[in-house]
Parts: C-alpha cells; structure tokens; sequence
C-alpha cells in the first residue's frame, strides 16, 4: 500500500517513541497511518534499517534488483512512503531519523559529535524506559553509544563495502537471534553508498543490498517484529546533480 503524500524523514522516531510510548523532544508529529500499523500487529521488535543512498529514484529504477523490499510493501498490506530529506550527508542524516530533529537542532555532524551531543536519540531515550536497544553500526559512530544502550555491534569501516554489509546483516541478524527482550534495533546497510561515489555498477550493489535484506527480514519475521526500512539523503550521481527530480527517499514498513 502507498501513501505518496510529503512526509519527512523527521517523522520516523517521533512515531516509534509514540508507539512505545516513550517521550521525545521533537514538535514533529508522528505518522497516523504506521501507528496503525504498528498497533494493529503489535511487533515484539522494531528493526530500522537505514540503506545508505537509496533513494526513491533509485528504488524506482532498480526495482528488479531490489525486488525484496518492494516485496515487504506488498505483504501484508505493508506500507510506502516517500519521504523528504534533511541532509546530503549520512552522519546528520541518520541523526535527524533517530532523534526527530534538524541538523541544526541536534548539532551532529560527524561521528565525533555523537559523543559530544547532549540531544538522546530514540536508542537512549527506549533503553532507559526499560526497553533494551541494539545499534549494529560502523565502529566510530558506536563508540560513544557503548554503556548508553543495551547492545553495540560495532563493524570496522573496510575497503570491501560488500564484507562489511555481510557482517552488518549477520550482527542484526545475531541481535535478533539471541537477544528476546531487545526491542528496537538498528542497522545501516552502505555498499550501495560507495558504489555510486565510485562509478561501479549500482545493480551488483542493489542485488548485494537486496540479499541481506531478505536475510534480515526472514529473522525479522521469525521474531513477530516490523521492519522499517529508510534511505539517508539522494545517491550522490552525476544525474542527480542536473536533474529536477525531488530529493526524496523511500520509507517502508512491513511486518515480514
């Protein structure tokens, strides 16, 4: 099911904190139709997956190769948005998804001011309400999230993009397996990233991407929980540069 109507990537934490029923410092509201959703099913486990650079353009042109996430907003009437950016860069974007706030607002630019932040984003806010989090991420932007959350994976930025997404997928996948009482993960899935800022072939890296998410949503499944699945910012392409096409991202929400 589609809902082509604007939202905004800022929407995103204010409607799982909503769902847990948890307090988060954003005047953004969240998103009726996924509340909905959300409580309709009752997932024992909200896993977020952040793809880096897939935006709606992207999961349009490469539907073939990304055939499992348009497979997840089939299933079960599961749920499509096209979201607004707030950022070109992946560090203050992935913050604006996870506290609800402008980069501006949160004043995380780099992974060094995760550290340095006093704004909690949605991992914080769930663990201390007694809700246990998990962040499966690459080793400098977990750093600062060590003895604040539950569970930490941190992954070692390489120059094999493709090593590194597996070893994001089996850390989310292990969480899931071996944790029962964590309730909010997240991840983030990069090859697709460097291959558009190195000229490679962007199919190979959405059939990569594509792969450990039907990894990732099998055990989603197993767990009763919902997946929500979110692009950072645009791909940074030579096309997107001269053409006029929106700089939005895909939103979906499934429980597999």
């Amino acid at each position: 099911m589609s809902f082509m109507q604007s939202l905004s990537q800022l929407q995103i934490a204010p409607t799982v904190a909503d769902f847990f029923g948890v307090h988060l410092t954003s005047r953004v509201h969240p998103v009726e139709q996924i509340l909905k959703f959300m409580h309709a099913r009752n997932p024992q486990v909200v896993v977020l997956v952040v793809i880096d650079s897939l935006d709606f353009k992207l999961y349009s042109d490469f539907a073939d190769d990304l055939a499992v996430l348009h497979e997840l907003v089939k299933r079960d009437d599961g749920l499509l948005f096209e979201c607004e950016t707030v950022s070109n860069h992946t560090t203050p974007a992935i913050a604006s998804i996870l506290t609800g706030l402008l980069p501006e607002s949160h004043g995380i630019l780099t992974s060094e001011d995760v550290g340095t932040s006093k704004v909690n984003s949605i991992l914080e806010i769930l663990d201390d309400d007694g809700k246990p989090t998990a962040v499966v991420l690459e080793t400098a932007g977990t750093k600062p999230l060590v003895g604040r959350i539950s569970y930490v994976f941190p992954v070692d930025d390489r120059e094999d993009i493709i090593e590194y997404d597996a070893l994001i997928k089996t850390h989310t996948i292990s969480v899931l397996q071996k944790h029962e009482k964590v309730r909010f993960v997240f991840s983030h899935l990069r090859a697709i990233d460097r291959f558009a800022h190195r000229g490679g072939d962007l199919r190979v890296a959405a059939r990569v991407t594509n792969e450990n998410m039907r990894a990732i949503a099998k055990v989603v499944g197993e767990r009763n929980g919902m997946l929500v699945i979110c692009g950072d910012h645009e791909a940074h392409l030579k096309d997107r540069k001269t053409s006029q096409w929106k700089k939005t991202v895909p939103l979906i929400v499934s429980c597999p």
